[in-house]
């Protein structure tokens, strides 16, 4: 099933910042959202296979609560955006009292006996959490088995945040958690037509998040768009003890500094956009690639300096395995031996999750140690690269979501045939290894009807940049707001 044309008459799904300003006015009650959200669960999961816990009672507490605040004015006028908003969490965050699976047997009955730092976050907030979201065993994959794509069931949503993102576009929640290794916030979001944000290394915490690897895990928010996911990251962001790789940077209010009340072309003028001239573009999908220039060209349009720039050498077909595996493998392996479950628990792994534990446990410590070093260097390469410049921009994925059924077959990249694991982290994962934020939103459709991504990346803590010019962009445009139809009643296939 391919959905080759969009609705976008409905007043559902909405925005999470549409349904704040609604709920403020006395339009919407949060109990009517959540029901509205948990409708949706029902209606569709079936077919997506999105969600592997519906939190139903919790979300309908929250709403009742939400709502109690909403009706005192005065309460109402300092409480957060994200009150009573529905929320799906990624099955790697530990919720209180809620199983966490993290995608495995391994931790098929574990609940836990505190929130992850994200979700206290978000509670504080007053969210309503209406689902724990599928993900890939333990965070280890670019598909996230059984969930499908809204826009062709016959397609993977991505990964590993694929349950997230799937949900958002098929409308069970507002926005959702993920987490990023090597892409598996934006991957998921591509595929899936919907935002997704990696924030800068450091910026939210993945304090009683199921980590794959210390040095790359992020933490961040997908949601229809990039309003949406400054509005999360208003919540999500700050310094915790708790998390050893946390930073104390300046508060920063990100959904108010989007430059609503100005016009588009005031919040991009002047902005300096880099195209990289390597690596990024080669062997991309041309309608992808013509979707994502056309998105460069808006930007220029609207007054952006855009510019070709050159990428440090480093940045190679070989950085993947010498770099980003180098260094993956090892400190997942070290945590899964350090928790005992390789050893106690080794049958309840999948065979290919198993096997990347053994490749990673045998990995030579100076593999390991060049791979940090490569890292090092790449990194700060980078960052000299983006001091002068606001952003990059290129495509968030070279191809389109790939077909379940063809997973196993090598694909074609340009000249290239790669595993289609690799194809999809190809684009995302070196800002994992620099730690920058990256942010993933929509920007077209292909003659299949299947959505394109552009990518945007950012110096450090340079947040404000990729989310002005990527909301100036989502005003301009509507490719956000398209969802998949036909959905209702499909079995999977």
């Amino acid at each position: 099933m391919s959905a080759e044309t969009a609705d976008t008459s409905g007043r559902w799904p909405l925005t999470v910042a549409e349904a704040a300003r609604q709920l403020r006015s006395g339009a919407l009650t949060a109990m009517a959202l959540v029901e509205r959200s948990l409708e949706h669960i029902q209606a569709l999961d079936g077919a997506l296979k999105a969600c592997v816990t519906v939190m139903a009672a919790d979300a309908q507490a929250a709403a009742l609560a939400a709502d109690a605040e909403l009706s005192d004015q005065r309460a109402a006028r300092e409480t957060s955006p994200l009150c009573g908003i529905p929320i799906g969490v990624k099955d790697l965050y530990e919720t209180r009292g809620v199983r966490t699976t993290a995608g495995s047997r391994v931790l098929e009955d574990y609940i836990p006996d505190e929130d992850a730092a994200a979700v206290t976050r978000l509670r504080a907030a007053r969210a309503a959490l209406v689902a724990k979201t599928n993900t890939h065993e333990f965070a280890w994959g670019t598909f996230t088995p059984p969930t499908r794509n809204p826009w062709d069931l016959e397609r993977i949503p991505g990964g590993s945040s694929g349950g997230s993102a799937a949900g958002i576009a098929a409308g069970m929640f507002l926005a959702a958690l993920g987490t990023d290794t090597g892409g598996s916030i934006r991957i998921p979001a591509a595929c899936c037509g919907v935002t997704g944000l990696k924030p800068t290394y450091g910026l939210v915490s993945r304090a009683g998040v199921i980590p794959l690897s210390w040095s790359y895990d992020h933490a961040g928010p997908l949601a229809r768009s990039v309003e949406d996911c400054a509005l999360l990251l208003d919540e999500l962001a700050g310094y915790d003890p708790a998390d050893p790789d946390s930073i104390e940077a300046p508060t920063l209010d990100f959904a108010a500094g989007l430059m609503d009340r100005r016009e588009p072309a005031e919040a991009v003028r002047g902005t300096r956009i880099g195209v990289p001239r390597q690596f990024f573009f080669e062997g991309v999908e041309p309608e992808v690639a013509a979707l994502v220039r056309a998105a460069i060209g808006q930007l220029q349009a609207l007054g952006a300096e855009v510019r070709e720039v050159d990428l440090p050498a480093e940045l190679n077909e070989d950085l993947f395995a010498s770099c980003y595996r180098a260094v993956q493998r090892p400190e997942a392996a070290l945590y899964h031996t350090e928790m005992g479950w390789a050893s106690e628990r080794a049958d309840r792994y999948t065979a290919a999750v198993r096997a990347s534990i053994e490749l990673g446990a045998a990995q030579l410590a100076s593999d390991y140690i060049r791979g940090q070093r490569i890292r090092q260097a790449f990194t700060a390469k980078m960052r000299a690269l983006l001091s002068d410049l606001d952003t990059l921009a290129m495509p968030t994925l070279p191809i389109i979501a790939p077909r379940i059924a063809t997973l196993d077959e090598p694909l074609r990249l340009g000249e290239r045939e790669v595993a289609a694991s690799y194809a999809t982290l190809r684009n995302t994962f070196p800002f994992n290894l620099t730690g920058q934020p990256a942010l993933a939103l929509p920007c077209g459709f292909t003659s299949a009807g299947l959505p394109a991504s552009l990518q945007l990346a950012a110096g450090h803590f340079n947040e404000p940049a990729l989310l002005r010019l990527g909301h100036a962009y989502q005003r301009v445009t509507d490719w956000h707001l398209r969802q998949p139809t036909g959905l209702a009643g499909r079995e999977a296939v």
